[in-house]
C-alpha cells in the first residue's frame, strides 16, 4: 500500500476513533434523514445478503436488521465499532449482525456474495473513490443493488456522475447534504475507465 495511501487510512481512523462516542449526537439526525430518503428511492426488496461499507456507529443497521436475511457492517475504526455493537445489544439483534474490521478499498469477501450494498458517507474517507467502488462492484451479485452517497463539500455534481458513471447503470438524487446514487450491477456493462485526479488511485 503506498504511504500517502495509509496515511489517509490512518488519519481517518483516528478521526472517527475520536468521535465514536459523540457521532450520533453530532450527526445522528442528519444521517437518519438520508437513510430515510434511500428507502425511499430504492428497492427496499426484504432479505438476502447485505453489507453496510463504512457502518460506523450502526445507524443504518437499525432499519435493516430486521428484514436483511444476513447483515455484514464493516469499518477500519475500531471504536466505532464497539459503539455499533452496543447498539445491536440494545436492539437484541447483536447475533444477526457480523461486524469486521475492514478496508473498503481491500474487503475480506469472495466475488459476488452480496445481494444488496450500502456505502454511505464513505467515498470521500478513501484514497482512492473508485478503488472503493471497483470493490464494491467485485463482491456484488450480478443484478443486485448498491446505494452510494457523496458529499456535496467534496465532490461537484460532474465529479460524482463521472465516478460513479463507469460502474454500470444508475439513478442519481442530488439531496441536500449528499448525492445518492442507486447503482444497478450489471457485470456485463461495468466499464472501469481511466482514474482522474483526486478520484485516482
Amino acid at each position: 500500500m503506498p504511504g500517502n495511501s495509509w496515511s489517509i487510512k490512518k488519519s481517518t481512523i483516528e478521526y472517527y476513533d475520536r468521535l465514536a462516542d459523540i457521532y450520533d449526537s453530532l450527526y445522528g439526525g442528519e444521517q437518519k434523514a438520508k437513510i430515510k430518503i434511500i428507502f425511499k428511492v430504492m428497492n427496499a426488496e426484504a432479505g438476502g445478503l447485505v453489507l453496510d461499507i463504512g457502518c460506523g456507529t450502526g445507524l443504518l443497521m437499525e432499519y435493516l436488521v430486521a428484514d436483511s436475511g444476513c447483515l455484514v457492517g464493516v469499518d477500519l475504526s475500531v471504536k466505532s465499532l464497539r459503539r455499533a455493537r452496543e447498539r445491536l445489544r440494545r436492539l437484541e439483534a447483536e447475533q444477526d449482525v457480523s461486524l469486521i474490521r475492514a478496508d473498503a478499498e481491500n474487503l475480506p469477501f469472495r466475488n459476488e456474495v452480496f445481494d444488496k450494498i450500502f456505502a454511505l458517507t464513505l467515498l470521500q474517507n478513501t484514497p482512492s473513490p473508485r478503488r472503493a467502488l471497483r470493490e464494491i462492484i467485485r463482491v456484488a451479485k450480478d443484478k443486485s443493488q448498491a446505494i452510494v452517497t457523496g458529499l456535496r463539500k467534496y465532490f461537484t455534481i460532474d465529479e460524482f456522475r463521472g465516478l460513479i458513471s463507469s460502474f454500470g447503470e444508475y439513478e442519481l438524487f442530488p439531496e441536500s447534504h449528499d448525492f445518492i446514487a442507486v447503482l444497478k450491477v450489471d457485470k456485463q456493462r461495468i466499464n472501469i475507465g481511466s482514474e482522474k485526479n483526486r478520484m485516482g488511485e
